[in-house]
């Protein structure tokens, strides 16, 4: 294979589009000549910026109102069926990220491409689109790719080969994670999460967290601008004890400054599949708290890297941040466990098992994708 069509619908500082970064890296270095076809209506996203990437714009933008955005999603399967059933030839490979490119795995079976899935997502509403996605996967897909063996057990793929192929932190990242002082030893406490701005989240979960704990600092970085940001503030009686951020590309000044990260998603209206900035944090040095299922209970162990604890249970959180606040000696241990913890999820492990399911050689160690690894420790200028 050298030649590889790869498309994802929006690319923003999300988790499925990082990882999609990190596929096409290691099979660009295979040797591998790679077409994009991707909406950027923020003007930038982890995708944007690949060396040597041939780039076809996808008319793609979220809307406040759901059913503008359903109207959008579909206008942009038909812009992709056109596009593709046009330019593609018997011989490409189809490399589809998440299941919400429909419009490009009907086009590419039809003009008897081989197409590969990368699944990352099992919440997907309303029920009857995602539905419809597993369908067209279903009879598109030779070859699945899912992020944990969670997400493995949500699907059936009985025509299509299937592997499990855990995120991994890209090697820039790892490499500034390793000048992360661990454990962190500063005052006040603080406890951060990396989220978007949506109640299923947890980020009313966190409020209430500072509310109890008004002796700890809470931190929460949203996937959202800066006006979307100033707008949520302004509903809220925000404790003096919580800072907000906007969405930014470097994650690794606020694991710096945190003792303790979270992922309090509400496992009734939103499983994690994987838990990238769990395993983010872990290689920092952080000890984490995740959700009790899904995809984090593959990445983190209860009561050794962290806790799992489910976000709707107040009690039981701040029972757990005080553990940690209070226990010294069990907040180091859990810190040195979570760096050990993080090391298996290599970039090189990474690459090596992606390339297997594209029938590709190993590949040797990568070299640390300074583009994406927007981490810098020195450089980054961020309010306080």
């Amino acid at each position: 294979m050298k030649k590889l069509v790869a498309v994802h619908l929006l690319n923003d500082f999300s988790g499925s589009p990082f990882v999609f970064r990190q596929a096409l890296l290691a099979l660009q270095q295979q040797g591998v000549e790679i077409t994009l076809h991707t909406a950027t209506p923020g003007g930038e996203g982890f995708l944007s910026g690949l060396t040597g990437v041939q780039y076809q714009p996808i008319r793609y933008r979220h809307s406040s109102k759901k059913w503008w955005t359903l109207l959008r999603f579909l206008l942009a399967q038909w812009q992709l069926f056109w596009r593709l059933l046009l330019q593609l030839k018997a011989d490409d490979t189809v490399y589809i990220n998440t299941l919400l490119p429909m419009g490009a795995a009907l086009a590419a079976r039809l003009r008897g491409c081989q197409v590969v899935y990368h699944i990352h997502e099992v919440s997907i509403q309303p029920a009857a689109l995602r539905r419809l996605l597993t369908a067209v996967a279903r009879a598109t897909a030779h070859k699945v790719v899912f992020v944990s063996q969670y997400v493995a057990n949500q699907f059936s793929f009985e025509k299509a080969s299937t592997e499990v192929v855990y995120n991994a932190l890209d090697a820039a990242f790892v490499q500034q994670a390793r000048q992360v002082s661990s454990p962190n030893v500063q005052v006040p406490f603080v406890v951060l999460m990396l989220c978007s701005l949506k109640a299923y989240k947890g980020v009313y979960s966190m409020l209430e967290l500072a509310r109890r704990l008004p002796a700890i600092r809470f931190h929460m970085v949203l996937n959202s601008s800066q006006a979307e940001v100033d707008r949520f503030a302004r509903g809220q009686q925000l404790p003096e004890n919580v800072r907000l951020y906007s969405v930014t590309k470097n994650t690794l000044w606020h694991y710096q400054q945190a003792h303790l990260v979270v992922n309090l998603s509400h496992p009734d209206k939103w499983i994690e599949t994987f838990g990238l900035t769990l395993l983010e944090a872990m290689a920092c040095g952080r000890p984490v708290i995740a959700p009790p299922v899904g995809g984090p209970l593959e990445v983190v162990t209860h009561g050794l890297e962290g806790y799992c604890i489910d976000a709707r249970d107040i009690d039981a959180l701040v029972s757990g941040v005080e553990d940690l606040y209070n226990d010294f000696r069990k907040y180091v241990r859990f810190a040195d466990n979570a760096r050990r913890k993080a090391e298996q999820f290599s970039a090189s492990r990474f690459a090596t098992e992606l390339s297997a399911v594209f029938g590709l050689p190993p590949v040797p160690p990568p070299i640390p994708d300074l583009g994406s690894a927007v981490h810098n420790l020195e450089t980054a200028e961020h309010s306080q």
